[in-house]
């Protein structure tokens, strides 16, 4: 864990990154006592998304076509 002001953030952001890429953790600290932490994170890439996916795992029943009663006497 190394602790940063936003000045030396700013003027050493390579090595602020690569301590955060190695696994460390940074704090950066502003001008009113606000710390802010940096880790590094691996974002996974998504793929293009394929249509179909769901196909056969969602099932509408007949119910789903009737009336609701609610709505009974406006079909009336």
């Amino acid at each position: 864990m190394k602790t940063f002001t936003i000045d030396e953030a700013k003027q050493n952001l390579d090595k602020v990154l690569e301590h955060a890429k190695e696994g460390g953790t940074a704090f950066i600290v502003g001008e009113d006592n606000q710390a802010y932490e940096l880790v590094a994170t691996i974002v996974p890439k998504k793929g293009p998304r394929k249509a179909g996916r769901l196909k056969g795992k969602i099932r509408i029943t007949d119910e789903f076509y009737e009336p609701l009663p609610e709505f009974k006497p406006y079909m009336e």
